[in-house]
């Protein structure tokens, strides 16, 4: 059998920020926390997707025992369907019963979605859980979302610009006169433009399936 490619060669990302709006220099950007649904209870039935979304702070085994835990109430779910104490039935409908519970199971995903640094720890949990592959199926998707920034004027860079303008340059110095004429420009700029409220951008993001085999 040969050796199954790693999770991280199946990462391919399409680059998407190709015209993003150009900010001038006096102005930064406050990120916005990605929106995403509520996070499902473990308890909730088979209908409701379960997800762990990860970030850079979320700790890696805080992150796998919230996946195992998923999964073990699908298993007890799957199970629960399953009678086989009816004396009734016969070993036929009792191996049914079984295998339907065994499908209705694999069925029952948990997905590990990331963006961005957090990739890497989202890729770290499906290979924990891929490493006991008797056990579970572990797949990837990669894609990117749309993720609005707020546009903000940045005081500390315009007081630079400002005291560049106003510093001077050394005589004889042709290089500090050119900066000063391009911070001048800058500052002009920064005077008269009037700036966008938002900023959009792609991100890359992951999303890692997790169920029983």
């Amino acid at each position: 059998m040969p050796p199954k490619e790693p999770l991280r060669n199946a990462l391919n990302f399409e680059k998407k920020n190709k015209d993003m709006l150009k900010l001038p220099k006096h102005a930064g950007i406050q990120k916005r926390p990605i929106p995403h649904a509520p996070i499902a209870s473990p308890y909730a039935g088979s209908s409701v997707p379960k997800v762990v979304y990860i970030s850079s702070n979320t700790p890696f085994m805080s992150a796998v025992k919230r996946v195992q835990k998923f999964l073990q109430q699908a298993e007890k779910r799957a199970t629960a369907s399953v009678n086989l104490s009816s004396s009734k039935k016969r070993d036929r409908e009792r191996l049914a019963e079984i295998a339907r519970g065994n499908e209705s199971l694999k069925k029952e995903e948990v997905f590990v979605k990331a963006t961005g640094r957090a990739i890497e720890k989202a890729l770290r949990v499906g290979k924990w859980f891929e490493e006991r592959e008797s056990e579970y199926a572990v797949r990837v998707e990669t894609g990117s979302v749309l993720v609005v920034d707020d546009v903000v004027e940045d005081e500390e860079r315009k007081r630079k610009l400002e005291e560049k303008v106003n510093c001077g340059a050394p005589q004889g110095s042709e290089s500090a006169a050119k900066k000063q004429r391009r911070a001048a420009s800058a500052l002009a700029v920064a005077e008269e433009e009037e700036l966008p409220e938002t900023r959009t951008r792609w991100v890359n993001k992951v999303e890692v399936s997790i169920a029983f085999k």
